[in-house]
């Protein structure tokens, strides 16, 4: 008997911490706090609930110093769809990381000019994508379907920056069909929720 009631009381304590790592996480996005202090939420988060993601972020090199760059993965894999990144997709890349909070002096962003030189691996890509459920579960639905169409809408732009022929001469966004392909697959991996 008194094994079960110290193991309820293990459970009732568990449980409240991860909801304690859910509402920091939450506060942070609903306040639209800048990329690191997410990441720092999402690190505690991920540290209690999914530790086998958070050693997969590790393992693709990712720390505390490149974790808010980590966030802005979709846009670099949009400018990488065709295989190389063109200078005016480079640069709204780093527009947006900009606009997102990322400071140009800082660690994250010297990693994501890294990563805008020399392609990331697919799999630093699908993590990304887990990455991003992870913290989007936290939020009520329409909260995430707004951060998800935030991040869809910033990879359009990203997608829409070289613009190609077609564009200059009235004929279309100049989204190439890579570009397409590849921002149907991040819509759908940010909308499969776990």
């Amino acid at each position: 008997m008194q094994d079960r009631i110290f193991g309820d009381r293990e459970k009732a304590m568990e449980e409240a911490y991860f909801r304690q790592e859910d509402a920091k996480l939450l506060d942070k996005l609903r306040h639209r706090a800048n990329l690191d202090e997410i990441a720092l939420a999402l690190r505690d988060k991920l540290r209690v609930d999914d530790p086998d993601l958070l050693q997969k972020v590790r393992d693709l090199g990712i720390d505390a110093d490149s974790a808010s760059a980590f966030f802005v993965a979709p846009l670099l894999q949009v400018a990488w769809a065709e295989g190389k990144v063109t200078r005016e997709e480079r640069d709204t890349v780093l527009l947006l990381a900009r606009k997102r909070g990322i400071d140009p002096e800082s660690p994250a962003y010297v990693k994501l000019g890294e990563w805008l030189h020399v392609r990331p691996s697919d799999e630093f890509f699908d993590t990304a994508g887990e990455v991003l459920n992870a913290a989007f579960a936290v939020l009520t639905p329409a909260e995430r379907e707004e951060r998800i169409l935030s991040i869809v809408h910033a990879c359009q732009e990203v997608a829409e920056a070289s613009g190609g022929l077609g564009r200059l001469l009235g004929l279309g966004d100049g989204v190439s069909s890579m570009e397409a392909a590849t921002l149907d697959k991040i819509t759908r991996t940010l909308r499969s929720h776990h």
